[in-house]
């Protein structure tokens, strides 16, 4: 992701990507264009979790996100909480997936682009979108002022506060992001197992430096997606290349590694041998995957042939071709992440 002004079709990329009206699942998007709408305007939490000052919480598609505010030592830093129905205790405890943005787009229209919020009114699970400092993760990979940001404490943080808010099952917490999000997602993955069940990368890895010094107490289960023409986040690894480059120069990240680096990593870590399945998906799509004796060692890796820096089963209207590449429409990554996840539980 890049955190530029983009025109296209006489637009900008904000613009663009609100004139997606209906998510893929055929449900309206929860961000309505026109985002000062009675709708869209941020409301608190009750003491329940639901949205004050409505008959009804924040259910059903179209009802917007609460904008949470954290407190103490994360003052200044919110996130977006997505609710697919009456948070009460009679529901039970919810699964939580928590959305990290990418880098120069923000946490509301970032789930236009994958649809998760739609998808949690079909599967039940909670949805926390936490937003970044400046829109850039400290995944690793930046220096100062980037470096200097908490952001695998923040996120736990929110994590807590939404576990504080609402009954969520701590066994089933899951993180998926895009890019710089993806990244930040290997960063956490990588320092705080203990606290997720699984996480889903799209068009990322782990930065290089990260890695390097790594060592994961406990095995992941790891679900990937990444094309083999992404130029923002090489498929090899290293730094992005092309317009992506260019376009990044003012905060150019440092390099992450390699997508069969990345495998091997959490192959050694989840104690999975080298051998795996592959299975090919149309004429663009293959997946390797490895399973152990222990389940939160499954791990699936997705290799998109041409695919560019893109989630794989969006709306193509939202994506630049010029400067993103092509979109695979093959898989449906939104769900394919949530189908892996679901039936993992940390303890």
């Amino acid at each position: 992701m890049v955190g530029v002004r983009l025109i296209v079709e006489g637009r900008d990329l904000a613009e663009a990507t609100a004139a997606v009206e209906r998510d893929r699942y055929g449900r309206t998007s929860n961000l309505p264009t026109d985002t000062t709408t009675e709708r869209w305007r941020p409301r608190k939490l009750d003491s329940r979790g639901n949205l004050a000052g409505m008959s009804e919480p924040n259910s059903g598609p179209g009802a917007g996100y609460a904008v949470c505010q954290l407190t103490g030592q994360w003052r200044g830093r919110q996130y977006l909480l997505h609710v697919p129905g009456p948070a009460t205790e009679a529901a039970g405890p919810r699964p939580l997936l928590v959305q990290l943005h990418g880098r120069g787009i923000d946490a509301a229209r970032f789930d236009l682009w994958t649809g998760f919020s739609a998808l949690a009114h079909e599967a039940g699970f909670v949805l926390a979108m936490p937003e970044a400092v400046g829109e850039i993760w400290n995944d690793g990979r930046y220096g100062a002022p980037t470096e200097e940001v908490d952001d695998v404490g923040f996120i736990g943080a929110v994590i807590e506060d939404v576990g504080a808010r609402l009954s969520i099952d701590r066994g089933r917490v899951y993180l998926v992001g895009m890019s710089n999000g993806s990244a930040m997602a290997g960063r956490f993955a990588c320092e705080r197992p203990d606290l997720i069940a699984g996480i889903g990368q799209v068009a990322g890895t782990v930065g290089a430096s990260v890695a390097a010094q790594a060592r994961p107490s406990l095995p992941l289960p790891v679900i990937s997606f990444h094309g083999t023409a992404d130029r923002s986040a090489p498929y090899i690894g290293g730094r992005a290349g092309g317009l992506g480059r260019l376009l990044m120069m003012r905060h150019r990240a440092g390099p992450a590694v390699g997508v069969d680096e990345w495998a091997a990593f959490w192959r050694s870590v989840n104690g999975v041998g080298q051998s795996s399945e592959i299975e090919t998906l149309g004429a663009d799509v293959s997946v390797r995957r490895w399973r152990g004796s222990n389940p939160l060692s499954d791990l699936d890796f997705y290799r998109i042939e041409g695919g560019g820096h893109t989630w794989p089963g969006a709306g193509a209207r939202i994506w630049i071709p010029p400067i993103f590449g092509r979109i695979s429409t093959t898989i449906d990554a939104t769900r394919l992440i949530w189908e892996f996840l679901s039936v993992h539980r940390r303890g």
